[in-house]
Formats: C-alpha cells, sequence, structure tokens
C-alpha cells in the first residue's frame, strides 16, 4: 500500500515538473514546434500515469478512494490549464495583431497564430517573425544594422521614416526623395537630427539658393545642380564637410558678385573662420573698390592681401594696404600741385602778355 502511495506522488511529482518545463520553453527562442509539442505529449502521458496510480492505490486500500474509472479525477486540473492556455493564446495574439498592423505585416497573422497554439510565446513569435521575407522585406535595413551590433527597434525604425515623410513635406521635397533613401539612411546610422541637417542643406542647395551659388558649388566641386539633393543626401559625405562646403560656395558666390574670384581652398578658409554671407558680401566689396590698388607704379598690394585686410584680419596686410593707399594718395596730390603751377605759370604769361 505504501508503494502504491509512493508512485502516486511521484506520478503527480512528474506532471509538475513535465508542466513548468512547457512553461520554460514557451518564454524560450529558439524552440521548435516539435519540442514543444512533444513537452504536451509528455504531459499527457504523464496525466495517464498518474489517474492509473491512483486507481491501484485506491484498489488496493479496499475500494475507500473513488474507483470509477469513467470520472476523471483531474477533470479540473485539465480545465484550469485549458483556460490559462486559451487566454494566453488570445492574449498574445491580439498583442501581436496589433503590431502586426503597426508594421504594415498584417499578412503574417496566419503563421502568427500557428505559431501562439504550438506554445510560443509574444517574445518567441517576433523571434520567428523576424527570420521571415516578409519582414526582411519590409524593415530591410535591420540585418545589416543588427551585423554592426547597431540593432534598433522597429518602433524606432518606423518613427525614422515618420520623421522622413513629415520633412518632405515641411521642405516641399519632392515626395519620395527621402523615403526612398531610408534604408540607405539607416544602414550607415544617419540619426533623424543629422537627416534633418541634411535636408536643410539640400533644400537650401538644390531648391531654395540663388543660381549664383549652385554655380559656384558646380564650379567648386563637380556637382550639379539636378545632383545637389543626391550629394547632401549621401551618407558617405560627412554632415560637417557638407556644411563647409555649402558655406564656401555661399561666400564664394559674394566674391563673385564683386567680380573677386577666389578659390574653394580660400573661401573653406573663410567657412572655418566664422565669416558670414553678409561679412563676406561687405568685405568682397571693399576688395573690388580697392581693386586699383593691385595695379600702377610704386606700392601695390595683391588682391591676396586685399582679402587678408579686410575679410581674415591679417594686420601685415592692412598695413601693407594702407602704404599702397598712401602712396597712391600721395602721388595723386602731387600731380594737383603740378597741375595748379602749371596752370598758375600759363595764367601769368597771359597777363603778362597783355
Amino acid at each position: 500500500m505504501a508503494d502504491l502511495a509512493q508512485e502516486a506522488l511521484n506520478a503527480w511529482n512528474n506532471v509538475q515538473m513535465l508542466q513548468r518545463g512547457l512553461q520554460s520553453l514557451q518564454g524560450a527562442q529558439g524552440v521548435s514546434a516539435e519540442q514543444m509539442s512533444g513537452q504536451r505529449a509528455a504531459i499527457d502521458r504523464a496525466y495517464v500515469q498518474l489517474e492509473a496510480a491512483n486507481r491501484a492505490r485506491d484498489a488496493a486500500a479496499g475500494g475507500g478512494g473513488n474507483t470509477n474509472t469513467d470520472v476523471d479525477p483531474y477533470a479540473f486540473e485539465r480545465e484550469q490549464l485549458r483556460l490559462a492556455e486559451e487566454k494566453r493564446q488570445k492574449n498574445a495574439i491580439a498583442a501581436l495583431s496589433a503590431l502586426m498592423t503597426e508594421y504594415g505585416l498584417d499578412s503574417l497573422m496566419g503563421k502568427i497564430k500557428s505559431y501562439v497554439k504550438d506554445g510560443y510565446d509574444a517574445d518567441a513569435v517576433m523571434a520567428l517573425i523576424r527570420t521571415t521575407p516578409e519582414y526582411k522585406e519590409r524593415f530591410p535595413a535591420m540585418e545589416a544594422l543588427a551585423k554592426k551590433g547597431r540593432a534598433i527597434s522597429e518602433a524606432a525604425y518606423i518613427d525614422f521614416e515618420r520623421t522622413a515623410s513629415g520633412m518632405e513635406r515641411q521642405y516641399g521635397l519632392p515626395s519620395g526623395m527621402l523615403m526612398g533613401n531610408v534604408t540607405n539612411l539607416l544602414e550607415n546610422e544617419v540619426s533623424a537630427a543629422e537627416l534633418n541637417d541634411r535636408v536643410l542643406l539640400a533644400a537650401a542647395s538644390a531648391y531654395q539658393a540663388p543660381q549664383e551659388v549652385r554655380d559656384t558649388f558646380k564650379e567648386y566641386y563637380n556637382v550639379d545642380s539636378g545632383g545637389l539633393t543626391a550629394y547632401f543626401l549621401d551618407p558617405e559625405v560627412a554632415t560637417p564637410l557638407l556644411q563647409k562646403q555649402y558655406g564656401a560656395a555661399v561666400i564664394g558666390s559674394e566674391a563673385s558678385r564683386q567680380s573677386v574670384q577666389i578659390e574653394s581652398g580660400l573661401a573653406e578658409q573663410l567657412v572655418n573662420m566664422g565669416i558670414s554671407q553678409e561679412q563676406a558680401r561687405s568685405g568682397f566689396g571693399e576688395v573690388a573698390r580697392r581693386s586699383s590698388l593691385t595695379a600702377g607704379r610704386g606700392d601695390v598690394v595683391t588682391q591676396q592681401q586685399l582679402i587678408g585686410g579686410e575679410l581674415m584680419g591679417n594686420e601685415e596686410a592692412q598695413a601693407q594696404i594702407r602704404r599702397a593707399s598712401a602712396a597712391r594718395a600721395g602721388r595723386f596730390q602731387q600731380g594737383g600741385q603740378a597741375l595748379t603751377a602749371r596752370t598758375g605759370v600759363m595764367g601769368a604769361g597771359s597777363a603778362a602778355t597783355r
């Protein structure tokens, strides 16, 4: 009798152990449907063994227990397990259905329901979903980011897409110009903030900048108006470099307006010094006004010295400009005195003649 009671207890403990194993599998990743089915079958067999052990124990006790084989002594436990599993499946499917709608992957709900009924929890199902062709087509940058160890969530991916779409509308860019580049931008880890900077530059250069600025950009960097947008959205070109190049084109165009020609290197140097467009306009205006100092006899200056003195604060250049200006003014004064003297002599002679 004692042995039969122990067998019944052992059978019950085995049922409990297998149920805990099923719960562990439901929360694990990489578990196959075959493993889940095998675990459920083992639980069913354990229940059969438990019922047999209990009947044997009760029979040995002289019929004092419930020996009616038509009555399932574990019907309540089975029903509780069934209801819990039904609730688990319902909640998991509802949560995953909402996600798939947000992701635009409703077509996967058939697979998802099958996975859930096989015992997979929501996390395990998502791990399986991420391996499907449909998912990879919807989130093409995910795999490249994961290989870099820079994986992002689906929510972050969608936020980036929404940001790109909003920028298209905000800056009046052609539809699809940014959305068509989302994969490339994400794979190269361009953040939403950096994308905003690039879009501002792209919009300013390709759609809003005066023609002189676009012409100067082509002259300096061999990128014409049609390719400006793609150039500024190319993630392989660093944003700080784009900002400097655009600033250089603006400054170079201000020089051109004053008929002053400068190279891209000098324009970039002025950008690095923090020279604004207004300062460039005023400074190159002075360079143009003093251009006569670059020609003639005696003290002269170069255009580089004029730019250095007017825009770059070069003291040596400023001193040379003052010397050239003073010498030019001195020659002009001397020429005026000579003219006065000649006029006076001629006047005196005429009076004497009279």
